[in-house]
């Protein structure tokens, strides 16, 4: 057992203590803030939760190339992973992708170039569900 683990698995216990409902919104919380402090734009937390059973939560953004696009996964999945999140299924972009799933059951982040973002329009098509324009300077 390394020096880490019990820290991990003190806040993991802590994770699990917490009322799904509020465990599955700080996921998306996560993936929001790692998506906006990698620059990403227009971040936008979609609740699902008692529209679909497959997910609670979209978490969408954009970035304007391809590279930083990528960056931009990296960087929730790094985030994700520090705070115990495991994705169960990760659409890894191939060269000239335009966007990124990232599914972790109850969150998935949905990372697209601008014109993808433009193109698919998934904001739209939830249009008539709760939706939150992730601003850090109100947390």
């Amino acid at each position: 057992m390394s020096r880490d683990e019990p820290a991990a698995k003190g806040q993991m216990d802590r994770v699990r203590d917490e009322p799904e409902a509020a465990m599955t919104r700080r996921m998306a919380e996560t993936a929001a803030r790692a998506a906006a402090g990698m620059f990403a734009k227009d971040v936008v937390i979609i609740d699902l939760k008692g529209y679909v059973s497959y997910t609670d939560y979209f978490v969408v953004t954009s970035a304007e190339t391809e590279r930083q696009m990528r960056r931009v996964v990296e960087e929730v999945l790094e985030k994700m992973n520090e705070e115990g999140y495991k994705p169960r299924s990760r659409r890894v972009a191939d060269e000239g992708a335009s966007w990124v799933s990232l599914d972790f059951l109850d969150v998935v982040v949905h990372v697209f170039t601008d014109e993808a973002r433009e193109y698919y329009r998934l904001e739209s098509l939830w249009r008539g569900v709760p939706q939150e324009r992730w601003e850090e300077a109100a947390r």
